[in-house]
């Protein structure tokens, strides 16, 4: 019965990171990672990773309410990367699941600690400096480009400079992708909302290859972000437009997530009291994280965060080097 009580303890303490979510909007399921490690470093009874992972999936889906609730998606959505993004993202939940279950525990702490690495890198900033330095390459790219069309235009005459832009907008304008799905794949990406260069079959096959990374880290690790960020950091993808389109994503790859995990036995059902404690404890966690934004310097507890995340990263690493 002391087993019980003091597994049940360990595994309720991760609800609080979903107060640090309402607070920071640092992802739930991260620090819910870090605080198993912690718990489980300094010798508390834990559930095993695999269960935790499926715990965080139930109370994930609960504390999504209220970031659903205010998320604007029917006006803020692109359904350009949802239709891109989410067939790929669920359809590779299984194949993580399958990981989750196979992979050795050491295998998946490393991996862990390289997602909670890869989180702090693109809080600091990190991914928006790659990406600064991507887009200068390909500005420099683009005038040596244009260079080369201006001596063809000189051989050609002004006329045509003016005339052939104009032409291949009416073109590419007039392409409707269930009328002309081949024409509409080749046109550019046209959008307010986001920074890509490039035709739209580019931009769909990067988060078709995105949705892929998301699901199969989503099924094994609980973490499903990472790959999205880097698209959304690295596209600058209007932050509206972000949660709108990560609320409808959500939705969906965590009910995936929960029948999967269902369908493979990862669930303890003869504890559904430790599921209905842990639900709203973080559902609690987030509603009370909303409300002490006004109270809380912000910047200031993230960098705290951030710090704690960081140090999770080392003990996880440190854990899996352990347990090769």
């Amino acid at each position: 019965m002391a087993r019980v009580t003091t597994r049940e303890r360990a595994i309720d303490e991760p609800t609080r990171s979903f107060e640090a979510q309402g607070i920071t909007g640092v992802g739930a399921a991260i620090l819910f990672l870090v605080c198993w490690v912690v718990f489980t470093v300094s010798g508390a009874k834990t559930w095993s990773l695999q269960e935790t992972v499926a715990l965080e999936a139930f109370v994930g889906l609960a504390t999504m309410i209220p970031f659903v609730a205010s998320a604007g998606m029917r006006e803020h959505t692109n359904f350009q990367i949802l239709v891109s993004f989410l067939p790929f993202q669920v359809a590779c939940v299984p194949l993580g699941t399958l990981a989750l279950q196979r992979v050795s525990p050491a295998i998946l702490e490393l991996t862990f600690a390289g997602l909670i690495a890869v989180f702090v890198c693109e809080r600091v900033g990190a991914f928006k400096a790659i990406g600064g330095w991507c887009r200068s390459d390909e500005d420099a790219g683009e005038v040596g480009d244009g260079s080369v069309a201006m001596n063809d235009v000189d051989d050609e005459g002004e006329s045509a400079v003016v005339a052939s832009p104009t032409a291949a907008a009416a073109v590419v304008e007039d392409a409707i992708w269930y009328k002309e799905p081949a024409k509409y794949l080749r046109q550019p990406v046209k959008s307010d909302s986001l920074t890509f260069e490039g035709e739209n079959w580019k931009f769909m096959l990067a988060w078709a290859v995105s949705g892929c990374a998301s699901g199969f880290l989503g099924g094994m690790t609980g973490t499903h972000g990472p790959p999205a960020i880097a698209c959304y950091t690295l596209m600058r993808i209007d932050k509206a437009v972000v949660r709108a389109t990560s609320a409808a994503v959500l939705i969906t790859v965590m009910c995936a997530r929960l029948v999967t995990y269902a369908i493979n036995g990862l669930f303890e059902i003869d504890r559904p009291g430790v599921y209905g404690c842990a639900g709203a404890c973080g559902l609690a966690g987030v509603f009370f994280g909303i409300y002490a934004q006004r109270f809380v310097d912000k910047e200031r507890f993230a960098r705290l965060l951030l710090g704690i995340l960081a140090l999770g990263s080392v003990l996880m690493l440190y854990k899996g080097i352990e347990d090769l």
